[in-house]
């Protein structure tokens, strides 16, 4: 026994085992860094790019981040898909050249360089703040750029865009005069979202809902003797009839927003609805009739009865008095009054709503506007000035229950708009502000009719923004802020008027980009330089004439900023092209990032900005819920590569449905990192099977053996089917492709070849046939899996032997395999095969070599199973292999397999069960490796 196992350790030298420097252990968090230097250091981004130079070009527009913190697991998604995508094309020989872009003003980094640097922006030097913001935005490029690079990806990241570049600036100042000669800018009175804490008007793009606690009060507006038969006549009712009439009225409204009844100026109605005036113990109430006895209900009572009423309108142009204030508030309609809460009177105020400034503009309201930008009431509220807004609501009601106003109080909890910086409850408040006009020029019509021409990942995107344009508001564009860049308007000293001359915003750019030398922030000129700097010769007010001006020192809203992206990157630069192929973004941008670019590039170039738009999800942790840190969920981009390396990470990126939420943690990280063991463990089989071929060993494709020709054309089907998804922005339709191929490299094709390949004569015809085959589809893994897998295919690539990776010193030189049309009976075959397999192994999993099959196929049939020759035995993995044909099997039946033991005994080199004995110089061994065996000795 022992002389036996003697002899078998020395067989085993015999045997053809794979051999490659690819290891098992990946250890990625060591391994990757030193490839995205080799990477830099080689320029692979650059060459491939130059070699694609003539090819038509794909251009992927980046959305600029934030340079104002670290990278989250949502960033580190964003940009791997883009980076997916980028490198598909490239791969594809396109010219895909992506130029990465910062968004480096606003408020955004504003704000975190006034809280690193402990200032206060009311008291620093709006230069010095602006070179200190610089400072930190830069900073955070620096920080963001080398995680980015760390994740893996390319493109021009030593020469990204930037919003603080001088040329950049000269466009936003540029675009904005093109805006004003069109007639599509102006200045207005109207309210806008304001943020008390940051003291800055915003965009609606800059605001998130959250739920909020307020007061819901009820409050009587009292008729006064002079006003209260009015309105007793237009509820239909005699005047001069019963005494109950002379009991106090009131009109009845309802306001979560107690701070804002100072600024009121009317009461409204909706014209359609019947409104009743009821008897209620001694007083008279009138409110909705759909709403009355739900509203009596919440306060306890005597029984209401109603005396009287009408629709709305009648009581339209009606007055009645203020609740604390000495002034009428007037009665207007309106039909956007909420018939399901509340009493179907709404108290107006001008100067804190959207809707109840155009409902004053319509009826001729006041606009008053009591509170200054920090949320602190003026003079002009009477008895609550020099207090906060929203500390005043508690004092407000307290006085109204005083006074007899109040009817009726409760918490109410509602979605409420906040500020998405600081988080802080947000007020409508009418300042006078830049805006872009939506109505002007059929902007919002010809906007709408863009989105029809573009296509947009996943289908509803179309709906949503289609519906992000519908209710776009005015769009006001400008910022009481410092760090940006300056809206180059001015203002009139002698009447006041504030106007933005076309020919000054050239002016403006043009000394941005001549004198950008001069400051750290070419902008910062509009600052230090006089008005005259600016200006043409004669310019004159617009409205009184005067030459006597001002500059004014507005910001640009950052989302206008990006907003004119696709004019400052695309068309400015001649490698890109206008319109883009595509934008890429969280489902967020179809407010923010989409939207602008979609409004700007129509407003100025009559079209929209790219060809298609594609949309993600937002990371959530394991259980749905947002990440934050401070719930403790939180997962950052680098401590996830330090632990479990971006390739896994960028795996997992392809698993998930990335166009929805995507859950992410540990237990699904650890699931992913399993599928990348097998992947990798496929790449390293292969490797090691290929490592003795040289070029010349190579055999042509038509001659290789059946099976290896079945396996070439799976390979076109599944190069065809992941092209297809990489195109259709599919990327979870990649990974599941690249799944069952690589299942079905497992299960089936590289077991079958391990009796050739493994015992084989190593020059023999039989094992090169396979080694072909095998680098065919290892060259195909390399550069399908490249996008997603680029670190590992990159590895894979490199430890392939030199003399076969030819010109393709990088992976990212290889072309991905479009593969040619599939015949079906191949295709069939191959499935047909692996289901014979399938049965095999079910039925003598652990026995394969031990057994010999018969197999009966139907007189259809049995010829193309025999033309597979040799390969039939070796695809079902048994010792020995019968073929007859069973007359009586239907046509399309399935081959019947019947398996018995195999004769002889088990051999030391190959130990499948055959007869032993034949070579008397090797009695353990089959006639096949005693053949083998033999050649190896001559050959030494």
């Amino acid at each position: 026994m022992a002389a036996n196992e003697t002899i078998a350790t020395d067989y085993r030298a015999t045997l053809n085992l794979p051999k490659t420097d690819f290891p098992m252990r990946a250890e990625l968090p060591k391994r990757e860094p030193e490839r995205v230097a080799w990477w830099r250091e080689q320029g692979v981004y650059e060459s491939r790019l130059a070699r694609n130079e003539k090819n038509p070009k794909w251009i992927l527009h980046d959305g600029p981040p934030y340079a104002n913190g670290d990278v989250h697991m949502g960033t580190f998604l964003n940009r791997v898909v883009k980076d997916v995508f980028v490198k598909f094309h490239l791969l594809d020989g396109k010219y895909a050249n992506f130029v990465p872009g910062w968004d480096m003003h606003g408020l955004p980094i504003e704000f975190e360089t006034l809280k690193h640097l402990k200032l206060d922006f009311r008291k620093v030097d709006p230069l010095e703040l602006r070179a200190r913001c610089r400072e930190r935005a830069l900073h955070w490029l620096d920080v963001q750029r080398e995680v980015f690079l760390r994740i893996g990806t390319l493109g021009h990241f030593d020469h990204p865009y930037r919003t603080i570049d001088p040329e950049f600036e000269a466009t936003i100042v540029e675009t904005l005069g093109d805006l004003a000669e069109a007639g599509q800018l102006y200045k207005g009175l109207r309210p806008t979202l304001w943020c008390i804490h940051d003291e800055t008007a915003l965009a609606e793009a800059e605001v998130e809902y959250k739920d909020h606690a307020s007061p819901s009060i009820y409050v009587r507006f009292p008729a006064d003797p002079a006003q209260h038969d009015d309105l007793l006549r237009r509820a239909g009712l005699d005047v001069g009839a019963p005494s109950e009439l002379l009991s106090p009225l009131s009109i009845l409204i309802w306001t979560t927003t107690p701070w804002t009844l100072p600024a009121n100026a009317g009461v409204a109605l909706k014209p359609e609805a019947q409104y009743g005036i009821y008897r209620r113990g001694d007083e008279l109430l009138m409110l909705a009739d759909d709403l009355a006895y739900d509203v009596f209900d919440r306060e306890p009572g005597p029984p209401a009865h109603r005396i009287g009423g009408a629709a709305g309108s009648a009581f339209v142009g009606a007055r009645v008095r203020h609740p604390f204030l000495e002034r009428d508030s007037q009665v207007v309609g309106a039909d956007y009054v909420d018939l399901e809460t509340g009493t179907g009177a709404v108290h107006i105020a001008p100067g804190h709503g959207a809707d109840d400034f155009d409902t004053g503009l319509k009826f001729g309201l006041p606009v008053f506007n009591p509170v200054d930008g920090r949320g602190v009431f003026t003079a002009e509220a009477g008895p609550y000035a020099g207090l906060r807004i929203f500390d005043a609501n508690a004092r407000i009601v307290e006085d109204l229950r005083s006074s007899g106003r109040l009817f009726a109080w409760s918490e109410f909890h509602h979605s409420y708009p906040h500020c998405w910086r600081c988080r802080q409850p947000l007020i409508f408040r009418a300042t006078a502000q830049w805006f872009i006009a939506m109505d002007v020029n059929r902007l919002r019509k010809r906007c709408a009719a863009k989105v029809l021409e573009v296509k947009w990942t996943p289908a509803w995107g179309e709906g949503r923004m289609l519906q992000m344009i519908e209710n776009h508001p005015e769009w006001c564009i400008s910022r009481q802020r410092t760090w940006g860049t300056p809206i180059p308007s001015l203002v009139c000293r002698e009447c006041g008027e504030a106007f933005l001359d076309p020919e000054v915003a050239r002016i403006t750019g043009r000394v941005f980009r001549e004198r950008a030398g001069e400051r750290p922030n070419a902008s910062d000129l509009w600052w230090t330089e006089p008005v005259s700097t600016f200006t043409p010769p004669g310019l004159a007010c617009p409205k009184c004439r005067s030459a006597n001006l001002e500059k004014e020192y507005n910001i640009v809203d950052i989302w206008f900023e990006s907003g004119v992206t696709h004019r400052a990157v695309l068309r400015h630069n001649p490698a890109l092209h206008w319109p883009a192929d595509l934008y890429l973004e969280g489902s967020d941008q179809y407010r923010g990032w989409f939207r602008s670019n979609l409004v700007t590039a129509v407003a100025t170039a009559g079209s929209a900005p790219y060809k298609a738009v594609v949309s993600t999800g937002w990371v959530v942790d394991a259980e749905g819920r947002a990440m934050h840190k401070s719930t403790g969920n939180y997962i950052g981009a680098v401590d996830a590569m330090n632990k479990y390396g971006a390739d896994v990470l960028r795996l997992w990126s392809a698993s998930v449905e990335f166009t929805a939420d995507m859950r992410l943690g540990e237990k699904l990280l650890e699931s992913v990192s399993g599928v990348y063991r097998n992947l990798r463990y496929r790449l390293r089989m292969m490797l090691g099977l290929i490592d003795d071929v040289e070029p010349d060993d190579l055999l042509a494709l038509e001659s290789l053996e059946p099976i290896d020709r079945l396996a070439l054309t799976r390979l076109d089907e599944v190069g065809r089917a992941i092209v297809k998804a990489y195109e259709a922005y599919d990327l979870h339709g990649v990974y599941l492709a690249l799944i069952d191929f690589d299942e079905e490299l497992s299960s089936f094709y590289i077991d079958a070849l391990k009796e050739p390949m493994y015992g084989g004569a190593r020059a023999g015809r039989r094992r090169r046939s396979a080694q072909t085959a095998l680098f065919a589809i290892l060259r195909a893994l390399c550069a399908l899996t490249a996008p997603i897998l680029s670190f590992t295919a990159e590895e894979a690539w490199q430890a392939v032997p030199g003399r076969l990776r030819g010109d393709a010193r990088s992976v990212f030189d290889l072309d991905v395999p479009h593969g040619a049309e599939p015949p079906a009976d191949q295709l069939a075959m191959w499935e047909r095969l692996k289901k014979m397999r399938a049965a095999v192994a079910g039925s003598e999993a652990l026995r394969d070599y031990q057994l010999r099959a018969h197999v009966s196929a139907s007189a259809a049939l049995e010829p193309a199973l025999a033309a597979l020759g040799d390969n039939l035995r070796e695809a079902l993995m048994v010792t020995a292999l019968t073929l007859e044909t069973d007359a009586a099997m239907p046509a399309g039946a399935e081959p019947r397999i019947v398996l018995s033991p195999a004769p002889g005994g088990k051999c030391s080199r190959c130990w499948k069960t055959r007869p032993l004995g034949e070579d008397p110089a090797h009695p353990l061994l089959c006639t096949p490796c005693a053949e083998i065996v033999r050649t190896l000795s001559a050959g030494s």
